[in-house]
């Protein structure tokens, strides 16, 4: 598209939205906090517009950043700056919400297969440092806004003495590549490493209980990360309608990079879809192990052969609801041998924990 063909769009779009003047406070579709000024005025954004190649989802966030328009008809945009709105001395995130999250892709039947490029642009891998110096990736993550991922509580407090959380990395497909690509012409961004300001692990979580009560985590990048067709957050289950929905009986889609049924890592991020199953009958199943569940807990699979496995823990188990995926569960623990028929794997139930995510985030 010509460049002054981005401008009328961005103009006719804003007539749509007209909600905030010119230098009011305003939230983007990152989440980020910023002010509704002048699009000219807006590095980010101007940033995005000049490059020689804007990708779908960077269009589509320039577009959605619209707040308002001056008395003479000239656009404003909610512009996160470096130096954006704070309460305190941190500066406050939120959580997006559609359109601006779980962005859908098509062709998802699944059952242990490939994903495509950019599908589940949310998914991130942690990155451990391991005592002999060397690096490894060994939990996953979910994305939720420009500045955090969510994870698992023993990705943190369960792993392997000396091993340290360095980093997480998005964007991500094939290990063996920097660069990945499908076909020739259909390549992905080269993968962005984020390094971590703080780990927040629940307060009430105990790496010693075998039901893993309480088993989530936030990580907070050193800085906001740049959204494209390859990074994008996952929604979260944020209304009472959502968070209070009986899901049983409906498929959900769970992806990482641990182990398949060669017992091996997989190199290529996979997807696998799982039926979720109701939690009392899940908890009997285990019930003679001395795992006890509770309702912060959901449970899904139970089919030969379909399940995630170690290395997926972390990991995100989402469900598409209209266009827009929204993350219900965190890989949590499951039978010793993944895929086994009747016992699904557990998974921490993220519409209980909103609350605790929403406070935890500064």
């Amino acid at each position: 598209m010509p460049r002054y063909g981005r401008v009328i769009l961005l103009l006719g779009l804003a007539t749509l939205g007209a909600a905030l003047n010119d230098n009011d406070p305003c939230t983007n579709p990152a989440g980020q906090p910023g002010r509704c000024i002048y699009f000219r005025e807006c590095e980010p954004l101007l940033t995005i517009y000049s490059k020689p190649i804007v990708s779908p989802a960077e269009s589509k966030f320039v577009e959605n950043s619209r707040c308002g328009m001056t008395a003479d008809r000239k656009p404003l945009v909610c512009c996160a700056s470096s130096n954006p709105i704070s309460t305190g001395s941190r500066i406050q995130y939120s959580l997006p919400k559609p359109p601006n999250c779980g962005v859908d892709f098509q062709d998802r039947i699944v059952g242990g297969q490939r994903t495509g490029l950019d599908e589940f642009p949310w998914t991130g891998l942690i990155q451990y440092r391991k005592p002999t110096g060397r690096f490894g990736f060994h939990c996953g993550a979910s994305l939720i806004n420009s500045r955090y991922v969510v994870t698992a509580a023993h990705c943190i407090k369960a792993i392997p003495r000396g091993w340290e959380v360095t980093g997480v990395r998005l964007g991500e497909w094939d290990l063996d590549n920097q660069i990945d690509c499908q076909e020739e012409n259909n390549c992905a961004d080269a993968p962005v490493d984020m390094a971590v300001e703080q780990i927040i692990v629940h307060e009430d979580y105990n790496p010693q209980n075998k039901a893993q009560y309480n088993d989530i985590a936030l990580i907070r990048f050193n800085r906001d990360v740049q959204f494209s067709s390859f990074i994008s957050p996952v929604c979260l289950p944020i209304d009472s309608a959502q968070r209070n929905k009986n899901n049983v009986g409906t498929r959900g889609v769970a992806t990482g990079w641990g182990r398949t049924e060669t017992a091996s890592a997989s190199n290529v991020k996979l997807k696998v879809e799982l039926e979720i199953q109701d939690l009392q009958t899940c908890s009997n199943t285990y019930r003679p192990s001395g795992v006890i569940l509770r309702d912060t807990q959901l449970c899904a699979g139970g089919v030969r052969g379909q399940d995630t496995c170690s290395g997926d823990s972390g990991g995100p188990l989402t469900k598409l609801d209209r266009a827009n995926n929204f993350l219900y569960g965190i890989v949590s623990f499951g039978p010793n041998k993944c895929g086994t028929k009747g016992v699904p794997g557990v998974y921490t139930s993220v519409a209980k924990y909103i609350d605790w995510i929403e406070r935890n985030m500064q």
